[in-house]
């Protein structure tokens, strides 16, 4: 069977042929960035990127290349302690459901996140992309109900 590659595909490989992880993810974030404000973090443990999407900050972070690493998206929506924790979390349930697709809400940090990580075996520039949208376009829907539903709880 033979194999295409689109012009996109081919531009973001290495000399190997192998996919250029970081040139798509950086696409894809220069097609979201509303306030051209990325900054990004290299080190021995991969890269971590940050962007603003409507409201909401997004991360990426991507452990490495090999098959084993990991590609995860997350936006904080929402900062714990809040007002009727116990009606939150049901929401968040009923949300993860049906509404968040690849994506899911969790907790990190003391805050709310919209998240979603796979390892980058096989990971497209479609599903990257698919992917930060995704979590970015989730997390931009519900943060400003959800702050205004559930209030910073009193110490």
């Amino acid at each position: 069977m033979m194999s295409y590659t689109t012009e996109t595909e081919s531009d973001m490989s290495t000399e190997d042929g192998n996919l250029n992880y970081i040139d798509v993810i950086e696409t894809v974030i220069s097609s979201l960035d509303q306030h051209n404000n990325v900054l990004v973090n290299a080190s021995q443990d991969g890269h971590i990127w940050k962007f603003k999407y409507g409201s909401v900050d997004v991360y990426i972070q991507l452990t490495g290349s090999l098959e084993d690493d990991t590609f995860t998206v997350w936006s904080p929506v929402l900062q714990l302690p809040v007002q009727n924790e116990t009606h939150l979390m049901r929401k968040l349930l009923e949300l993860n459901w049906l509404s968040t697709f690849e994506a899911h809400f969790s907790l990190f940090n003391q805050q709310i996140v919209a998240v979603t990580s796979r390892s980058v075996a096989d990971l497209s520039p479609g599903e990257i992309s698919h992917l930060i949208t995704l979590v970015a376009s989730i997390a931009d829907d519900h943060d400003d109900g959800l702050q205004s539903e559930f209030p910073a709880a009193t110490v």
